[in-house]
């Protein structure tokens, strides 16, 4: 069955998440280059293998050691694959599909046990009749700032999986550090995505 198939073959949900490895982990992904275009993981036994794209297009090969605090296990361990789509300032953006929300609150509590953080981006019904494009959040409760650093990311597509934005040059365009753009990045999505988990199913 395609992994974009819900088990009823009725609906599925994608989320895309931000995740930041544990302090010493040792994940073969972050640990050749902060920064990656695209990333290819090969897990086999005890041993992990990524090679990691960095955004000038070198190739560079990482090895580590498979374990239980493995991202890629922790991925299994609620029955989905993970998607490594990209790695930015050391943070991993990994798409994965799942049946519904509860699904999704328990792929995010099983990673929270395994890394520094992790954060919802989006989230998206891509089977079924809700299939949508991505879903849709009231932006009353961020503040001005918020909400104009949240927009401009939208609008030059930062978010987009073949993204060629980097927050260093939004951070530019607003005439701020890349640091305060991401703090104020992070706010807005944690009170965007409340009322995911805390809104009725759709």
């Amino acid at each position: 069955m395609s992994d974009a198939a819900g088990a009823d073959g009725d609906r599925r949900l994608r989320v895309d998440l931000d995740v930041d490895p544990a302090a010493g982990s040792g994940c073969p992904i972050v640990a050749e280059s902060d920064d990656a275009a695209a990333v290819a993981v090969n897990a086999v036994g005890d041993d992990c293998v990524v090679d990691v794209t960095t955004p000038d297009g070198d190739v560079r090969r990482g090895t580590g050691e498979v374990d239980e605090d493995c991202l890629c296990h922790a991925f299994g361990r609620v029955g989905c694959a993970p998607h490594f789509r990209r790695v930015e300032d050391g943070t991993i953006l990994v798409t994965a599909y799942v049946d519904d929300r509860s699904a999704v609150r328990g792929l995010v509590e099983e990673l929270r046990g395994v890394v520094e953080r992790v954060r919802l981006v989006r989230l998206a019904v891509v089977e079924g009749p809700d299939a949508t494009e991505q879903v849709t959040f009231d932006l009353s409760s961020l503040t001005p700032k918020q909400r104009r650093g949240l927009e401009l990311a939208v609008v030059r597509g930062y978010f987009d999986d073949d993204r060629d934005v980097r927050l260093s040059d939004l951070a530019d365009e607003l005439e701020i550090s890349k640091s305060a753009l991401s703090q104020r990045l992070r706010t807005a999505q944690a009170k965007l995505v409340t009322d995911v988990f805390d809104g009725g199913e759709r």
